[in-house]
């Protein structure tokens, strides 16, 4: 599991974690563990279902039967898209900082890990009061970025 880490502001207390999407590219099972190791208290999920059960179907049946050992949220945006809920998207985003500044671990996930996972956690850190260049360059340097200009702008407006 690959599971990169965010640098976070001094202040917050927790961990920002991105990865490709847990049971795609390595067994369900060694995610798990590496959940477990993690303390990951908070999954959140930027793919649609459908995405979800055709890459990691192992994943997909623990969601559809509540069967994870953390919170999942789910913030569903389409390849290489924005999000198909702009205000439940920036709902679920000021619960990702809120949970981040109190301690929590919290891992961003999308199919590769890369776009939509460097979109969300752009603005998970401009949440945290970071602003857009900085935020970019940290989840630049945790190997994610926005994949296209669609995806830019929308940090920049979050």
């Amino acid at each position: 599991m690959n599971l990169r880490g965010v640098i976070l502001p001094p202040a917050v207390r927790g961990s920002l974690w991105l990865s490709s999407m847990p049971g795609r590219f390595e067994p369900w099972r060694d995610f798990l563990a590496e959940a477990t190791h993690r303390h990951l208290a908070l999954v959140t999920c930027l793919t649609p279902l459908d995405e979800l059960a055709e890459l990691s179907p192992d994943y997909a049946e623990a969601v559809r039967l509540n069967r994870l050992p953390f919170e999942w949220l789910h913030l569903p945006m389409r390849n290489f898209g924005l999000p198909e809920d702009p205000g439940g998207f920036r709902h679920g985003i000021a619960r990702l900082a809120e949970r981040v500044q109190a301690g929590d671990a919290v891992l961003l996930h999308c199919a590769a890990g890369m776009g939509r996972t460097g979109s969300a956690a752009a603005c998970v850190l401009k949440q945290l009061g970071l602003p857009t260049q900085e935020a970019l360059q940290r989840v630049r340097d945790a190997g994610s970025n926005p994949q296209n200009a669609a995806q830019s702008g929308f940090v920049d407006w979050f």
